[in-house]
């Protein structure tokens, strides 16, 4: 984006590289190996067709779709700090301090039962004596 005037660059349109991997020029797409060549005449006009119909197809289909994708991916941006301002972290708030509780309970339990059955299993099992022979 342009700071000074607000807008976004034309000239460099993925200024952090996002969509490298769509690049697919005619070379990356075909090609003919030393044994099997087709009338060059062929070949350059399957390059004009491709790069024509993949520039039309483009072009058509972005002139058709950007403005609703456009519309609805500001929604989907707009709408995930909504939710998680609004719903996620209250929710993660109110699960934090009913699990603090539970933590406490579950604490007194392990005090008042296990606690003492560990000391006394401890007891029993610290005279055994373990020699190698």
């Amino acid at each position: 984006m342009g700071e000074e005037e607000g807008r976004p660059d034309m000239l460099n349109r993925d200024p952090n590289n996002l969509n490298n991997s769509l690049a697919a020029s005619f070379e990356e797409v075909f090609g003919e190996p030393e044994s099997s060549h087709s009338p060059d005449c062929a070949w350059k006009c399957g390059y004009k067709c491709y790069e024509g119909g993949r520039s039309c197809c483009y072009a058509f289909v972005t002139i058709i779709s950007t403005w609703f994708m456009g519309l609805c991916w500001g929604c989907c941006y707009a709408m995930t700090p909504c939710c998680m301002v609004w719903g996620v972290t209250p929710s993660l708030k109110i699960v934090d301090i009913c699990c603090a509780c539970a933590t406490r309970y579950v604490a007194i339990l392990m005090d008042c039962c296990v606690a003492p059955l560990h000391g006394a299993m401890g007891e029993c099992f610290s005279r055994i004596k373990v020699t190698n022979s």
